[in-house]
């Protein structure tokens, strides 16, 4: 065989080589994007029951309204329970914005913004609809009491004042649990302390983007 004649065989080869190489980064990205898809349903299916907690809790107050309540505190125990409600299905919106959102069909870098901003969508979400219970079964309670025209404040005071510093309490210590994982070195903490965040299914795309991006790195460059 001539030299010219190796030269172009080895030149086909190369091509197949090439072409063999971007049909598996296709097959990957094809199979892990809809693997990341189908793990977002869960966070969609969340958002919708987030809404019906949210309506749930502007008929609690609508409820309390229909009463008449005269006492500031239970009035202000009404407000907060409504504003709950309203900040529920407001930030489900949001989420469920960013979701749709992404283009699937973009690059995969694309695509791993997309899942970034639902992750700061849903962090949004988690302090709203979440960690705001630390403090929001004392706005309840006295929503509810104040449905049968008892005044939590003026009968135990000490209640809330208890819960509110029990609140503060756990809200700070959750936040150092959060930093703490944050710094550490430990990946089991961090991923345990993201996934109790940010839930299982958000988690799970993005390490699939990774994965594909991570192929693509290797077989491409």
């Amino acid at each position: 065989m001539e030299l010219n004649e190796l030269k172009a065989a080895w030149q086909l080869l190369e091509n197949a080589l090439e072409r063999g190489n971007q049909l598996s980064v296709a097959m990957l990205r094809q199979r892990k994007l809809d693997a990341a898809s189908r793990s977002l349903r869960p966070l969609k299916l969340n958002q919708v029951f987030q809404i019906f907690f949210g309506v749930l809790f502007l008929v609690l107050a609508g409820l309390l309204w229909s009463t008449k309540p005269t006492a500031i505190s239970v009035i202000l125990g009404g407000v907060f329970v409504q504003a709950y409600g309203i900040g529920c299905v407001i930030t489900a919106g949001i989420v469920f914005s960013a979701l749709s959102r992404i283009d699937y069909a973009a690059p995969v870098v694309e695509v791993q913004g997309g899942l970034a901003r639902v992750r700061r969508a849903y962090g949004i979400c988690v302090v709203v609809a979440g960690l705001s219970w630390w403090f929001l079964w004392i706005p309840l309670l006295m929503l509810l009491l104040g449905l049968a025209h008892v005044d939590l404040y003026a009968f135990a005071p000490s209640v809330i004042w208890i819960g509110l510093v029990v609140g503060v309490v756990g809200l700070l210590g959750m936040y150092w649990m959060y930093v703490y994982s944050q710094r550490s070195s430990n990946m089991e903490l961090r991923q345990f302390v993201e996934r109790a965040t940010f839930g299982r299914s958000l988690q799970n795309a993005l390490q699939q983007l990774n994965e594909v991006r991570k192929f693509e790195e290797e077989v491409l460059t």
